[in-house]
């Protein structure tokens, strides 16, 4: 336990696989976490709290390792190749004899549903497991909207209002004949841009996509535009560290290189309007996750030399806001946060929102007793971002091509998620009191 604890502690508070090995050195067990070193101690827990095949793989533990990748999704991906190349012990005893998994697109429908099969013939895969499967849907669904639900008349899926499912089949089939034609030629060309995502043509969809971007912004169609940036910017994450199991034979340092990359751009953007930020160790972001006032929380994530670490998350429920009033509620979770200068102070603060956003926040940055903290925010036109130009706010204006702009949109999907995480979970309490 002695050397596991030192090997434990070494471990990072980011998203990655962590590989256990036997006396041989050959690789036991594979698995993935969105925090390694946290997922990896509980393995080291009273043995009587483990199951019997837990407590026998934990015996045969001799080294640990571990791969950082920049994504949960790459995490899941990463550890599907690693099990498929090494077969470790465990993970097959896992798999408990069931046959792998596999993404059925049936073309040949008018209008398809993607679903999971554990068919080879004719689908996508294998799969390491249906967890994996669903993972790997739910980031293409994010890049280009599908179904999954099979088709009811009229009764649109669960998907539409999340804007994840568009149009959707069940509504289609009721629509007159022209209308219905127009929608399942759109459907269709979207079930076909995910063929060539999972063929390997990411490049082409991201350069037709960009191109229809580009003319709905032309045309002043801003929201379909910034639709549009929001699949083009999932996209990029999705294509930017490509993994497979040479990885850990041929350590790899592309993760490290694309994050260096990418906080160099960033500083390389802000410096004109930030002429004492010098680093971009840690940057954070604070949102704020409601629905008409109620159940309202804040969030706030943190990058760690441009990596997500989960331990320095923290969650805010609003208090005393009973109105829907999005710069209180900001500068709320904005000084309760600084109150606590034992958490250190960020190189950067993001806020989700545009110039009133930024100006909320800055109000309340102005009496932290640190010093200034620079702030910026991210405006939902296109890939503007709101920073401050001779003491006035100024949207800039940043290509999609820019890695310093991937590093912001990652912060703030993550603090999206985790806002509106904490949001259903208050939500739910409400109404069942006892949870």
């Amino acid at each position: 336990m002695d050397i596991h604890s030192k090997q434990i502690t070494s471990l990072p508070h980011t998203c990655g696989v962590y590989i256990y090995k036997n006396k041989s050195g050959v690789i036991i067990y594979v698995g993935k976490a969105i925090d390694i070193q946290k997922r990896v101690k509980q393995y080291f827990i009273n043995s009587f709290q483990l199951s019997k095949k837990t407590n026998q793989l934990v015996a045969s533990i001799a080294s640990i390792d571990c791969i950082k990748t920049v994504s949960e999704f790459d995490a899941f991906l990463l550890e599907s190749k690693l099990i498929s190349a090494h077969q470790p012990k465990y993970n097959m005893i896992a798999k408990d004899d069931k046959s792998p998994v596999y993404i059925r697109i049936p073309f040949h429908d008018e209008l398809p549903i993607i679903t999971l099969v554990r068919k080879a013939e004719g689908n996508i895969g294998p799969f390491q497991s249906a967890r994996v499967a669903k993972v790997i849907l739910s980031n293409i669904r994010k890049i280009v909207p599908f179904c999954s639900q099979n088709i009811h008349n009229g009764k649109r899926c669960f998907y539409t209002h999340l804007g994840l499912c568009n149009p959707c089949p069940s509504e289609i089939v009721t629509l007159e004949k022209s209308r219905r034609k127009a929608l399942t030629h759109i459907y269709r060309k979207n079930i076909f841009l995910i063929k060539k995502v999972f063929e390997g043509k990411s490049i082409a969809v991201r350069l037709q996509m960009e191109k229809l971007m580009k003319t709905h912004s032309k045309n002043q169609e801003f929201e379909q535009a910034a639709r549009l940036r929001d699949h083009i910017h999932h996209l990029d994450n999705l294509m930017q560290t490509h993994f497979d199991s040479s990885l850990y034979t041929t350590p790899s340092n592309d993760v490290e290189e694309t994050l260096a990359k990418e906080l160099k751009d960033l500083l390389v953007i802000l410096s004109p309007y930030y002429p004492t930020l010098s680093k971009l160790q840690r940057i954070e972001c604070i949102d704020i996750s409601q629905v008409a006032g109620l159940h309202a929380v804040g969030s706030l994530v943190v990058l760690d030399c441009g990596r997500i670490n989960t331990s320095l998350y923290r969650k805010f429920s609003i208090h005393d806001i009973s109105h829907q009033n999005d710069l209180q509620m900001i500068q709320q979770v904005v000084k309760r946060r600084f109150k606590h200068a034992e958490w250190g102070y960020p190189d950067l603060l993001i806020v989700d929102g545009g110039k009133a956003q930024v100006s909320a926040a800055a109000n309340i940055l102005s009496e932290v007793e640190e010093g200034y903290i620079p702030v910026i925010g991210l405006s939902k036109r296109l890939e503007h971002i709101i920073v401050q130009d001779s003491g006035a706010l100024k949207e800039l204006h940043i290509p999609i091509t820019r890695p310093g702009l991937h590093i912001i949109l990652r912060i703030r999907d993550e603090s999206h998620r985790f806002a509106h995480a904490y949001h259903v979970t208050k939500r739910k309490r409400a109404f069942l009191p006892g949870i």
